[in-house]
């Protein structure tokens, strides 16, 4: 398979200042992703993370219908027409999830409307998913015959416990983002979801990169098993010590006024 030049304008990276926004830009099939477009995330993600001074990135969909229907189901009599080509596809989708997951700086999730399959698939992998009133989430593996990869039921998982990550592969049932709040699905829900987040951007942009560097590894590794201070975390804290972050939000605490964070 190839990605083809479709993907580049199905996908738009800009940047307002410290915040970096990746729009999924298909709202004429209501943000459903190709296979293209799956491979071509990871890189526009590199793209961002090496951005100087972005701090967050967003994922959103144009529009409000929709963040994103999941894959592009119309292409896989072709796409994933033989177990070579499924497995490549897959490999695809979740490189492009493991490419948000470790993500330097904060990932927000915006969702508008249909939150489904792989699009929720790459909400999951964000850091914090919020959502508009009316943002509906499904995975839906069972209505296709398709079994996900374990990474990405795993985060699934992480978020909802055992029994309603089952639940949702094993029904494939549309939730409201209300329902998706209460189990974990979705942070919050706002009326004003978009206003919310330019807020939360903001207030995340003005607190250290060092510790929401730390903080994401490190729940990161506690979700893996790893429950006990190591080599590792003490790095970590080491490094924050020694860096100019800390430094900065000592002195600005003394000054009794905010730090300027690097």
């Amino acid at each position: 398979m190839t990605v083809n030049e479709t993907a580049t304008e199905s996908l738009l990276l800009d940047r307002d200042g410290p915040v970096a926004t990746l729009t999924i830009n298909r709202p004429d099939r209501l943000n459903a992703l190709t296979y293209a477009m799956f491979t071509r995330l990871p890189d526009l993600i590199a793209e961002a993370a090496a951005m100087d001074g972005v701090r967050v990135l967003v994922l959103r969909g144009a529009g409000r219908k929709s963040f994103s229907a999941g894959a592009d189901i119309s292409e896989f009599a072709t796409a994933r027409s033989t177990p070579e080509q499924a497995a490549a596809y897959d490999d695809a989708v979740l490189k492009a999830e493991e490419a948000l997951a470790r993500f330097p700086a904060p990932t927000i999730a915006v969702i508008h409307g249909h939150c489904y399959g792989g699009g929720c698939a790459l909400a999951i992998a964000c850091d914090l998913r919020f959502a508009a009133a009316d943002a509906r989430f499904a995975i839906t593996p069972a209505k296709l015959g398709i079994v996900y990869p374990l990474a990405s039921t795993k985060r699934l998982v992480d978020l909802v416990g055992p029994s309603r990550a089952k639940f949702i592969l094993m029904s494939g049932i549309d939730i409201d983002a209300g329902r998706a709040a209460e189990i974990g699905l979705a942070d919050e829900v706002h009326d004003d979801v978009d206003g919310a987040v330019a807020a939360l951007t903001a207030t995340l942009a003005a607190r250290s990169g060092v510790t929401q560097r730390a903080a994401k590894l490190a729940v990161a590794r506690i979700l893996d098993g790893v429950t006990a201070d190591d080599d590792t975390h003490a790095a970590l804290r080491e490094a924050a010590l020694a860096s100019p972050d800390y430094a900065e939000g000592v002195r600005a605490f003394l000054e009794r006024r905010p730090p300027e964070f690097g």
